[in-house]
């Protein structure tokens, strides 16, 4: 888990602090133990736990603008997207 930011919650802006580039986590994937992120030009990427946990992540407001890069248009949010991602399991 980030110490920073805790495990990721779908539905949450996060910004890379050394980037200063916001991003919204749009899921979780289960099987292959990847976050789900879209950045503000629409561009889909995954990170995965280990990633996650190194990152120098902080919580962000969405961007005023932040709709319009939505797949299709549309928000990516669900009536269950605020509920955290179950903590990562600590491996070591």
């Amino acid at each position: 888990m980030n110490i920073a930011v805790g495990a990721a919650q779908i539905g949450q802006w996060y910004t890379h602090l050394d980037k200063g580039e916001p991003f919204l986590v749009t899921g979780y994937d289960e099987k292959s133990g990847t976050i789900e992120t879209q950045d503000l030009t629409g561009d889909l990427d995954e990170i995965d736990e280990e990633t996650w946990s190194a990152l120098p992540l902080a919580l962000a407001e969405p961007p005023e603008d932040w709709s319009e890069a939505m797949i299709d248009g549309n928000e990516t949010e669900s009536a269950d997207s605020a509920a955290p991602i179950e903590r990562f399991l600590d491996t070591r």
